[in-house]
């Protein structure tokens, strides 16, 4: 993650090591010719919580974020572009027969102290909680989706 001391200071943030392109985190976005310390250059205003790519990525080019394969380039995509979702050929999903089934089970964690939540203690020792739905992103672009699909269920299918 690159980090810069000045809020006004232009930054991003590479979420994976193996990622292509990074997230612009400034308030208002960067316009285009914003230079960032590392000496990436954008061509194109990019909003806040929106692609910029670090290298060139030729026709047909992977478009790497969370260190996977988010899309294919349509076309060529000149480093320091704002990267959108209509340069992009998303990629096939697998079959799901195909997916690898998970097996790992997760260590004991360290007992928390001094922490509460409104729940209830099973007999068995575990907790749990009641009527709670918990709805989150993975990325920022779909909040506005989220905040319609939260207001239709609030709407038609709680009381």
């Amino acid at each position: 993650m690159n980090l810069i001391q000045h809020a006004d200071s232009p930054r991003y943030i590479r979420l994976h090591e193996r990622d292509n392109v990074v997230v612009v985190v400034n308030d208002q976005g960067v316009p285009a010719g914003t230079e960032f310390d590392n000496g990436l250059v954008t061509i194109d205003n990019v909003p806040q919580s929106h692609k910029v790519n670090t290298v060139d990525i030729p026709e047909g080019g992977a478009v790497i974020r969370y260190g996977q394969t988010i899309g294919y380039a349509l076309q060529s995509i000149p480093r320091g572009s704002w990267v959108k979702e209509d340069q992009l050929r998303m990629p096939s999903a697998p079959p799901l027969d195909s997916l690898p089934l998970s097996t790992e089970v997760p260590g004991k964690g360290e007992p928390l102290e001094g922490f509460t939540f409104e729940g209830y203690r099973n007999a068995d020792g575990t907790v749990g909680t009641r009527n709670i739905l918990g709805i989150t992103t993975t990325v920022q672009c779909v909040t506005g989706v989220l905040d319609f699909a939260v207001k239709r269920i609030r709407e038609e299918l709680l009381p």
